[in-house]
């Protein structure tokens, strides 16, 4: 089901994409509705797209004609043309911006479904310990699943900051130990982790206990559409402290994600819808980013040829997409890797 739910958010990612293309009038050569490299499977073609399932089981794509810089040379951008390299400015960026485009509707529509039927979650009334990483100090300790978090460091936790405070406070005691108060059933208990000057600091994974309140479908529906955008704000936050070392984590792979997603199937039909929904934000998120190869990157090319008023070179273009694509395989090799060896 976890598996499902991942690849049908990047179905609709790349169908965003087709839709942007076909209603511009671009020729949508092929649209692989599941797995990537070679077809395997044909399922027929519709308006003059093959319809496919890839040797990869694993996402989707679209192959839309004159996108990639060596399909054709550009011609005068003209409404009337095929290629997408020929179309105009505006269009060719409603295209590029139809894949995350379609991971926020979706999210909508998820968020909406989950707030009308149960509700939203009201600020979080505790954060507890979910599990534990490899070589985790906090299990090390002593402490234990299920354990809530009082205070670290001496500094009281604040449920609301859904585990912020936690990396905050404990990166002062780097290579010190540090003393920490859980609630362990109805009492408390004091231990010291000790906290390694690298990596982790205390190595746990955190579920934050946040009752829901029942709402009318107007408050459901308005909830829904700030919900994405407040977790695009708080992930791109989380990101550039990442970046700008002001915290320490790590990057999550298909593997960790899958995982995060059953184990919200696991707590119930809301969670899991949730989740599903907070999964296609980060996918139109993270293909937003100004990064080589992702739409973001494309766009990127765009907005240079809206200000400089000429298109960048293709050979260029090509060249950056081309370098940027196999460091993001490489980046997604190494947190896969890395997933796996936290998994197991």
């Amino acid at each position: 089901m976890a598996i499902v739910a991942l690849c049908l958010v990047i179905i609709l990612h790349e169908g965003g994409h087709y839709l942007a293309a076909v209603a511009s009038g671009m020729k949508v050569d092929r649209f692989s509705v599941f797995g990537i490299g070679p077809a395997i499977v044909r399922l027929g073609t519709w308006r003059g797209t093959e319809f496919v399932i890839g040797a990869i089981p694993f996402g989707a794509y679209v192959q839309i004609r004159g996108m990639e810089a060596a399909d054709e040379t550009p011609g005068e951008a003209t409404a009337s043309s095929v290629n997408f390299r020929d179309k105009p400015l505006h269009q060719r960026a409603a295209v590029l911006a139809g894949g995350p485009i379609a991971n926020y509707l979706t999210a909508i529509v998820l968020f909406f479904l989950v707030f009308a039927l149960f509700g939203p979650k009201l600020p979080p009334q505790a954060i507890y310990i979910d599990g534990f990483k490899p070589d985790s100090p906090a299990q090390a300790a002593g402490l234990l699943p299920g354990d809530e978090f009082v205070a670290v460091g001496g500094t009281s936790i604040d449920a609301t900051l859904g585990g912020r405070d936690l990396v905050e406070s404990s990166e002062p005691y780097r290579g010190k130990a540090m003393p920490i108060t859980v609630r362990r059933g109805e009492g408390l208990v004091e231990s010291v982790v000790n906290v390694p000057e690298e990596g982790l600091a205390l190595g746990v994974t955190t579920s934050v206990r946040a009752p829901r309140e029942r709402v009318g479908v107007a408050a459901a529906a308005q909830a829904a559409v700030v919900a994405p955008i407040t977790t695009t704000a708080t992930q791109l936050k989380g990101l550039w402290m990442l970046v700008t070392r002001q915290m320490q984590g790590r990057i999550s792979g298909p593997v960790d994600i899958v995982n995060q997603i059953a184990k919200s199937a696991q707590r119930g039909v809301a969670d899991f819808i949730e989740m599903t929904a907070l999964i296609s934000t980060l996918l139109g998120m993270f293909n937003l980013l100004p990064l080589p190869a992702l739409d973001g990157g494309r766009l990127c090319f765009l907005g240079y040829e809206a200000i400089a008023r000429r298109r960048a070179s293709p050979r260029v273009e090509e060249m950056v997409h081309g370098y940027g694509m196999l460091a993001l395989l490489a980046l997604l090799l190494i947190v896969t890797i890395d997933d796996v060896r936290r998994l197991f």
